[in-house]
């Protein structure tokens, strides 16, 4: 399916006329400091102090916040370039009824500056900063965390503690051309499909980390961010993860972050 491409314009009026939603895939950061008035925030990108990387649980969070693919949705970014690329993954997750903001946020520029497709807030229309309760990506995201732990509790047996949901199918961060001696796990194993962080930690990992060591980081990372409530937009928080993640797959495995105060 094509995506439809629409003015600042033609999006506030789909808003107010039509009962689509804005849906921002900047980075929290970006979001916190000044968004759509009423806009979701579900990132395509992290922003980290290596720099930008992909967020693996995006297409969850939007299957979670969105569940029926009839739903209506406008992709924002800051000028257009993420929110292509959200939006072609969201009509290949099979969402019929997506429109991305050309223009995005901020306005979409030529190389002297000059406005060449004016965004939302260059439109003039409604806009709002912080992380509002039930918009912001970290509520969404420890909404469906909870909802996702109490269904795995419902399911389990009643005399046993509820087990971790098992990842379905084929592990997703696994390439299937190249394997890896992988450091944490001490086997030949698949490895992952692309670096996960820029730099030389990202770099490390791609070299001698499989997919399925990789894989268990990610779920240990997520009872991190949860059980101490970490804001990923904090360059704090972020340098601990970094180093949590370094520790669990070159270390001797990673703690919970003693004496760790979340923001």
């Amino acid at each position: 399916m094509d995506l439809k491409r629409v003015s600042a314009e033609e999006a506030k009026k789909l808003v107010e006329d039509d009962g689509y939603v804005v849906v921002d895939v900047r980075s929290m950061p970006e979001y916190a400091e000044e968004h759509a008035e009423g806009s979701v925030n579900i990132p395509f990108l992290h922003r980290t102090p290596q720099g930008m990387i992909p967020n693996e649980d995006f297409a969850r969070i939007v299957q979670f916040r969105f569940p029926d693919t009839d739903a209506k949705i406008v992709t924002t970014c800051q000028m257009g370039g993420r929110s292509v690329r959200a939006a072609q993954q969201l009509l290949n997750l099979g969402y019929k009824n997506v429109v991305d903001l050309r223009g995005g946020f901020g306005s979409e520029r030529d190389e002297g500056g000059n406005i060449v497709h004016p965004g939302w807030k260059d439109s003039g229309y409604a806009v709002e900063t912080g992380e509002p309760e039930g918009f912001s990506y970290k509520s969404i995201n420890n909404e469906a965390n909870q909802a996702r732990q109490e269904a795995a509790a419902a399911s389990a047996p009643a005399e046993e503690p509820a087990a971790a949901p098992a990842m379905a199918g084929p592990n997703r961060f696994a390439s299937t051309t190249r394997t890896v001696q992988c450091a944490r796990l001490g086997k030949e194993l698949p490895g992952l499909k692309r670096r996960p962080y820029p730099g030389e930690l990202g770099q490390r990992i791609f070299d001698t980390i499989s997919a399925e060591a990789w894989n268990a980081w990610v779920e240990h990372s997520k009872m991190i961010i949860n059980e101490y409530r970490i804001n990923s937009a904090d360059p704090k928080a972020i340098k601990l993860l970094m180093e949590q993640c370094e520790q669990f797959l070159f270390g001797d495995g990673a703690a919970r972050p003693e004496g760790y105060v979340p923001s």
